[in-house]
């Protein structure tokens, strides 16, 4: 979603500045779509009406609210179902231009397709095979040719390190007759310790917010490598 509504905003003259298809508006549309799509990823319907639920609420006023679609109850995230639950007032910021909406409309239509969120049905993540490959390239690095040999060595000590440490390297050499020291032994033991410290502490609440905070810069960076190389994948591409 965000990188369709850059693109959109560098094609088409007049639709960014003060009112319009800002960067911060992107940022907020791109997070309103991911979060329909986790909080309902149980239901492709549901993920397509909170979908547009977020694009209506955009679109709303205080003479004409558009909130049906959005959930109800004192811990909606609408702000305006909020206020209607604990009968407070509400009052509505400057919502998105008739220009904007029409730009966009179309964007949407294609990223609330069938066939685009079936594919998230479940909630699963990327996270477990990009942190797979990670392992696998540092023994076999992309930059560095390897032969299927080298490839399929790397790949089957990688499995054994994912899914159980490095104590797998210590099995290897046993199957090996290597001599296992105890530099080997203290080495193996505290990088896995190392490891799942690392993983408990990126859990945190802290963590979570720094990694937040850090996003900003590095989509910027992200989005300068694409305008430099082009981008070679994406969502969508094998489509």
């Amino acid at each position: 979603m965000g990188t369709r509504l850059r693109n959109l905003k560098k094609k088409t003259k007049g639709l960014g500045g003060k009112g319009k298809l800002t960067g911060k508006l992107i940022d907020e549309l791109s997070i309103y779509y991911g979060l329909a799509i986790r909080r309902n990823h149980h239901s492709v319907e549901k993920m397509r009406n909170e979908i547009y639920a977020t694009l209506d609420h955009k679109l709303s006023t205080d003479d004409e609210p558009k909130h049906d679609k959005c959930p109800r109850g004192e811990n909606s995230w609408c702000s305006w179902q909020k206020a209607q639950a604990t009968g407070s007032d509400h009052t509505h910021k400057p919502p998105l231009s008739q220009e904007v909406y029409e730009a966009i409309s179309p964007i949407y239509d294609e990223l609330s397709r069938d066939e685009l969120l079936s594919r998230c049905i479940g909630g699963f993540t990327q996270n477990s095979n990009e942190s797979f490959n990670a392992t696998v390239w540092s023994m076999a690095p992309k930059s560095t040719s390897s032969g299927k040999h080298v490839l399929d060595t790397a790949v089957y000590i990688s499995a054994g390190i994912y899914n159980d440490g490095l104590s797998t390297i210590m099995r290897l050499m046993q199957n090996l007759d290597m001599t296992i020291g105890p530099n080997c032994y203290n080495f193996c033991v505290e990088t896995d310790k190392r490891r799942i410290d690392f993983s408990e502490r990126s859990l945190s609440d802290a963590a979570k917010k720094a990694r937040t905070s850090l996003k900003p810069s590095r989509k910027v960076e992200k989005e300068a490598n694409i305008d430099l190389d082009g981008q070679m994948y994406g969502a969508g591409i094998a489509d």
